[in-house]
């Protein structure tokens, strides 16, 4: 069974990061290839193809969900309306902190959540997140219960009030 390391990642790894101005890692781990997952205080670094790593700003994370049994850790990410999410999954013995990193990071960008039903149980969420570095405008995204169709036009009507009610909360902050 892999163990995570308790070295930090190489010096080939960390350049490979292009890590902005500011940007320090705070967490890692390593898959059973030997791949490196980097988590610092404003992105998550994935490994991508011919070692190179994909950045994901944390505004971008819609979740992280961790299946002990399969030692996976998967990405979810951000998604525009009525597009698909796309999702990273990895194979790691103990994510440890770098999944309480995501966790705590991917918490901290969200500025507003406002919920609205369309149909008996069935609703949208409207979360708008703001990148750890506030340079950015609030990224907005919308989750559906998992029946209803974002082509409906009841489903976008519903959704696009949302998200005006969800803009005015957060331009009264």
């Amino acid at each position: 069974m892999h163990r995570p390391s308790r070295i930090r990642p190489p010096r080939s790894v960390v350049t490979a990061l292009s890590l902005l101005p500011g940007e320090r890692t705070l967490a890692w781990a390593t898959d059973a290839l030997g791949q490196w997952y980097v988590g610092t205080n404003l992105a998550l670094h994935l490994p991508a193809a011919s070692g190179e790593y994909r950045r994901v700003g944390w505004e971008d994370v819609q979740r992280a969900d961790w299946d002990q049994d399969s030692e996976r850790l998967t990405i979810v990410e951000v998604a525009d309306w009525g597009e698909p999410e796309p999702s990273s999954s990895f194979e790691v013995a103990e994510p440890g902190r770098l999944l309480e990193l995501i966790r705590e990071r991917v918490t901290s960008t969200v500025v507003c959540n406002v919920y609205a039903r369309v149909r008996g149980r069935e609703g949208v969420s409207v979360v708008g997140r703001r990148s750890p570095s506030r340079n950015a405008p609030v990224r907005w995204s919308y989750v559906l219960s998992a029946t209803l169709d974002p082509a409906d036009p009841v489903v976008a009507e519903v959704a696009a009030q949302t998200l005006a009610e969800a803009r005015r909360e957060v331009e009264g902050l």
